[in-house]
């Protein structure tokens, strides 16, 4: 059975996009998924794209076609600079038909791909591309990974808001890594108001995966 691509984003640079994307890979794999994993544009690139590598290593374990993947094949746009794609790429043009041709050779062989985004929602990729257009782009559901530091309600509220707009099916999670009885005191009481249940990527992993497979 084939499932709909996930593209998973973030609040932010730095929250943990590929740490979620690693245990959804871990919980998919343990349901005998064959796993595929595209990460269309990554910038601070020297030798190899560090979060490609970790990406295409764990997705490696679920699905043994992935062996005779590179880097490149699922990072088929690096860039040294690590900015924004959109100063990143200086004068070059991003290939959306090159990305696209991508994604189908890796979801040829997988149950299911998983599309990580760079940065935020609104990290631009040129005058007219975001980040967010690659949800559509793809036809996949979006899983935005919010962080749990003080600041967290409004940042997570403006990007669910943008996510209402677009008019996408997805799902939210919270990347708890630190500070979780500060985020107990300070914030989970209004998240449990406001929407009922909180999804945290370190307790509920299994519970995420269920809502992005429906």
């Amino acid at each position: 059975m084939h499932y709909s691509p996930i593209f998973i984003t973030a609040t932010n640079t730095d929250v943990g996009k590929t740490y979620t994307s690693l245990k959804l890979i871990e919980e998919l794999g343990r349901r005998g998924l064959k796993v595929g994993v595209l990460k269309p544009i990554e910038t601070g690139v020297v030798d190899e794209p560090l979060d490609g590598a970790k990406l295409l290593r764990a997705a490696q374990k679920t699905n043994p076609a992935l062996m005779s993947f590179t880097c490149k094949d699922i990072v088929p746009i690096q860039f040294e600079l690590p900015a924004s794609p959109f100063v990143a790429k200086g004068k070059e043009n991003i290939d959306i038909k090159a990305l696209h041709v991508s994604f189908e050779k890796i979801a040829k062989i997988s149950d299911i791909v998983l599309i990580e985004g760079a940065g935020g929602l609104m990290v631009p990729v040129d005058e007219e591309l975001y980040m967010y257009n690659f949800i559509k782009e793809f036809g996949a559901t979006a899983l935005l990974v919010t962080h749990g530091n003080l600041g967290c309600i409004n940042d997570t509220l403006l990007n669910l808001r943008l996510l209402d707009s677009l008019h996408v099916k997805y799902e939210w999670c919270v990347n708890l890594k630190e500070n979780e009885e500060h985020f107990k005191e300070v914030t989970l009481s209004f998240y449990e108001k406001k929407f009922g249940e909180v999804l945290i990527v370190q307790k509920e992993m299994e519970k995420i995966v269920n809502k992005l497979l429906v």
